[in-house]
């Protein structure tokens, strides 16, 4: 997808760049609020260019310690891709059309928030009693453990064993449980004896263990067909094994059940965080060009349309590396920095919301939880059920280009009950979000960890980098909040 950045110029030419570079370093320019307190030589003046959630948790947290923040954000609102919608539903419902979930255990960062800020929290069941689609019939998570059923999908009796005694989704740690414990440092993917693993598909090493068709299948590393899946097959099992270690040193379970949302939307944290930033925070200014030296950052940017620029000692980029690569830089990226900016791919999609005049599942299935393998509409599950009413809005993802016709289409033809009252269908495309477009990073390509880790989150001098790709699990607001933390940090103590 090509972006457009919004700039004053197309590039900046030598002399603008000199004097860019220049003002880095000699600018005396002094952010709106700073204090000149006798002793306080720790107080940092530092810009983040991002309002989404890990923009605004790293300047809340950048504030509370004392120094002097200023955000800037493209687009008309603050919090990226956490959003919730109430137009145009009705009756006060509402959906969180981007991060939807976080879970405990995990999320602690998150956590510490909801807490601080006292934020009403509700359950989410949308993972319990699930019904699974696989090859056109549903199942129940029970079927699911049943030792005949999984002997027709072609699972070895070892694997039903496993499957029986633990559950469907923790089959993984059967095969990849032996090489988690190798890792002694949840950010170092290397050096545990494991390095040669990168140069190996997960599939393969699965298959060399010796799982049959069905696990491979059913891991996420071959279709149903037996080719190599889409998104995992050239997932390097290095990558793979890292992964899951670090869930298994956070303490988190494989499948993550217990998940919560905040009550009234999760826009309630983020909308929080600009609050408490207030004036600090700048709405419709894309960020245009960069300049960064040994003493300083110059940003230029547009604001109402006319050039601006602030400098400051620190720069924290909180914005997708898509849009971060376009913006020109003095000087330019390192090389490693530069190669993470090209290549790493996010993935995106569309939220699909169905309303519905009455919670018609009720009565009808063991849940509306389900897991369709239908791309229109992948997953289902009702969302804002404290709200009263009859009315309810199931809600789920499909892909990027889905259209709320073809969405509505698939759920009539997969639902597994006798009847449905939904009344129209909605899609939220972030794709065609100019600022906040990616969703969750995508797994390293096969034998290029070194190229990517740790380089896509090292700051470069005086640049930071914060969000959901800037940590090892890329899980949206909980490594978001997590990356915001850690670059506080380390810019404080700098």
């Amino acid at each position: 997808m090509e972006l457009h950045v919004p700039q004053t110029q197309e590039s900046i030419n030598r002399r603008d760049a000199l004097r860019l570079a220049g003002a880095a370093a000699l600018s005396a320019v002094v952010l709106p609020g700073a204090r000149s307190v006798a002793g306080a030589a720790a107080t940092k003046r530092v810009i983040v260019i991002g309002a989404g959630i890990g923009g605004l948790c790293c300047a809340y947290e950048l504030m509370d310690r004392g120094h002097d923040v200023i955000v800037l954000e493209a687009s008309g609102r603050p919090g990226g891709h956490v959003k919730t919608i109430r137009d145009p539903l009705p009756d006060g419902l509402y959906a969180d059309v981007g991060a939807e979930h976080f879970t405990k255990p995990g999320y602690d960062q998150y956590w510490k928030y909801v807490e601080k800020f006292n934020l009403p929290f509700l359950p989410y069941p949308r993972r319990r009693d699930m019904l699974r689609r696989i090859d056109g019939k549903w199942y129940t998570e029970e079927q699911l453990q049943d030792r005949k059923v999984l002997a027709a999908f072609g699972f070895s009796p070892r694997e039903i064993s496993f499957i029986a005694e633990h559950s469907w989704p923790e089959l993984p740690l059967l095969y990849l449980g032996p090489y988690l414990d190798a890792f002694k440092d949840e950010y170092q993917p290397f050096g545990a004896a494991l390095d040669q693993l990168d140069e190996m598909t997960a599939g393969e090493l699965l298959a060399k263990d010796g799982a049959s068709d069905a696990a491979l299948r059913f891991n996420g590393v071959r279709r149903g067909d037996g080719t190599p899946a889409a998104r995992n097959g050239e997932v390097s099992a290095l990558f793979r094994v890292w992964q899951q270690a670090i869930i298994k040193r956070r303490g988190l379970p494989v499948f993550k059940r217990e998940v919560f949302r905040l009550k009234g939307g999760n826009q309630l944290l983020t909308d929080t965080f600009a609050a408490k930033l207030g004036d600090r925070l700048r709405l419709g200014c894309p960020v245009t060009g960069i300049a960064h030296g040994a003493s300083g950052v110059n940003v230029r940017f547009q604001q109402y349309g006319e050039p601006q620029e602030l400098t400051a000692e620190y720069l924290v980029c909180c914005i997708p590396l898509a849009i971060l690569k376009k913006i020109p830089v003095t000087p330019a990226w390192p090389e490693s920095k530069r190669f993470v900016l090209e290549n790493v791919v996010f993935g995106s999609q569309s939220r699909v919301l169905l309303q519905s005049h009455t919670p018609f599942w009720k009565g009808d299935l063991p849940s509306i939880n389900l897991e369709t393998g239908d791309s229109a509409m992948y997953l289902v599950y009702e969302t804002a059920d404290e709200v009263p009413g009859d009315r309810c809005i199931l809600m789920g993802s499909g892909r990027p280009d889905v259209t709320a016709d073809e969405a509505l289409k698939a759920f009539k033809g997969f639902y597994p009950g006798k009847s449905q009252t939904v009344e129209q269908a909605y899609v939220h495309n972030w794709a065609k979000d100019p600022w906040a477009f990616g969703c969750e990073r995508h797994p390293f390509p096969l034998g290029k960890l070194k190229q990517f880790w740790p380089h896509i989150m090292e700051p470069v001098g005086r640049v930071h980098f914060a969000g959901s790709f800037a940590d090892n699990l890329p899980w949206g607001m909980d490594a978001a909040t997590r990356s915001a933390n850690r670059v506080a940090e380390a810019i404080h103590r700098l």
